[in-house]
């Protein structure tokens, strides 16, 4: 953007360049990295806290991150900055995919739990239907 005025008898030309790089480089790309981060977290094992640990530290550095991009833009605009759309974005897919751990680890949990109640029931099915033998008791098995 390039302004010319007049003041004093003096020509003032003022030239202006956006640095649109810079927010690409110092901003949007390592948003673009840690959302791809995000997504490789799928590929971590279930079984263990790292996942829902991995993905919240991954949420807390877009946090940090959007509060960088808030001292850098300026206060006064009247529209949301498209750059500012794209980081509430990919907060929110990272978000969904952090619920989207915490719901599986839960539902993984529930159905861990109620195969460890049928096989306790199974085995204590078996141990009342034996005798000291070995025999098995027809009438306390139909019972049970």
């Amino acid at each position: 953007m390039e302004v010319a005025f007049l003041t004093n008898g003096l020509y003032h030309n003022i030239t202006m360049k956006r640095r649109s790089l810079l927010h690409i480089v110092n901003f949007m790309l390592p948003v673009l990295f840690f959302l791809c981060l995000d997504l490789a977290s799928f590929l971590i094992s279930d079984r263990g806290g790292e996942k829902l640990s991995f993905k919240v530290t991954v949420l807390l550095a877009v946090t940090v991150l959007q509060l960088i991009l808030n001292e850098i833009l300026p206060s006064t605009s009247d529209k949301i900055p498209l750059i500012v759309t794209y980081c509430i974005g990919s907060f929110a897919l990272m978000m969904l995919s952090l619920l989207e751990t915490i719901l599986v680890m839960h539902l993984m949990d529930k159905d861990s739990a109620s195969q460890d109640n049928e096989a306790n029931k199974d085995q204590s099915l078996s141990e009342d239907c034996g005798d000291k033998h070995g025999s098995v008791n027809l009438h306390s098995c139909l019972r049970g």
